[in-house]
């Protein structure tokens, strides 16, 4: 008797057992996916930055084929810079704004590069030929460019379905005026711009500075850093170089805008070397 007596009462706390493990599953799950997917998402950032990595190296392997033919290229064509020379002569032929009218595309217009130098001294690597330069490296660098839906704070859904290809194109050129640094070295082991006029027979180094956006969420706080501690140079001791040549060749601080979305950005460099043309032939002279 007493046993039957105690059954309902055994069989009361099975069933509370039940229903207190009902989540027990679920909870599990959670705990087993959250770092799973976490691991997968700073995968996907990582082979994001890899592949920049590669764009912007042969961003630099096109800035140097460029160099080669323009430097010793004729004068006419680069506002009469003689040749060699990177600060010196305008012309319109290898602008990004010509480019953009040519495909139908209007100019950004919101983030001009910086013509001067950071101290306020001589303009440097600023001339018609550098432009050309400038333009066949930077090129490249628009296929890294954001989306403008994910750095333009108050984008809607229903705009960043409507964008045109223009629009992105537009936006993407004004990204890359804002964040690529295209400079002619001195030598590889050397952090010293090219003296001028460059050797017609030595060797042509070209650098890019870029500044990539992460865009996967969650992770790009943890792999990428925010734009105000990338340009800090008190906070950012180690790319110092790289931020002087941002600030001087590049409008980093145009970028300042996107802040307030959470932007979070790395900085990546590329470099390529090959031997000038030394195209004497042009004046006729003996090689």
């Amino acid at each position: 008797m007493a046993q039957l007596a105690r059954r309902p009462r055994y069989e009361l706390c099975a069933r509370m057992a039940k229903r207190h493990s009902r989540g027990i599953v679920y909870v599990e799950f959670l705990l087993a996916f959250i770092p799973i997917f976490l691991l997968f998402l700073g995968t996907c950032q990582l082979v994001l930055l890899t592949a920049a990595r590669l764009v912007v190296s042969h961003a630099a392997a096109n800035g140097v084929r460029s160099a080669i033919v323009v430097l010793e290229d004729t004068a006419d064509d680069y506002g009469g810079a003689p040749r060699g020379n990177l600060s010196k002569g305008k012309s319109d032929t290898f602008a990004w704004d010509s480019l953009l009218e040519r495909l139908g595309i209007g100019n950004a217009g919101t983030y001009t590069r910086r013509t001067g130098s950071r101290n306020g001294a001589a303009q440097v690597q600023n001339g018609a030929r550098m432009a050309a330069i400038r333009l066949s490296a930077a090129t490249p660098l628009l296929t890294l460019a954001p989306k403008m839906s994910a750095v333009v704070s108050g984008d809607t859904l229903e705009r960043s379905l409507v964008s045109s290809v223009g629009a992105q194109l537009a936006f993407a050129y004004g990204y890359t005026e804002a964040a690529a640094a295209v400079v002619v070295k001195r030598s590889e082991s050397s952090d010293e711009l090219a003296i001028e006029p460059i050797d017609p027979k030595g060797s042509v180094t070209v650098e890019v500075t870029y500044l990539y956006h992460c865009g996967v969420p969650l992770v790009r706080g943890l792999m990428c850093s925010s734009l105000s501690s990338l340009l800090d140079l008190h906070a950012n001791r180690a790319g110092f170089r790289n931020v002087e040549r941002l600030s001087q060749f590049a409008n980093p601080e145009a970028l300042r805008a996107f802040a307030s979305s959470g932007g979070r950005y790395a900085i990546l460099t590329g470099e390529a070397t090959l031997s000038n043309q030394g195209a004497a032939y042009l004046s006729g002279e003996s090689q």
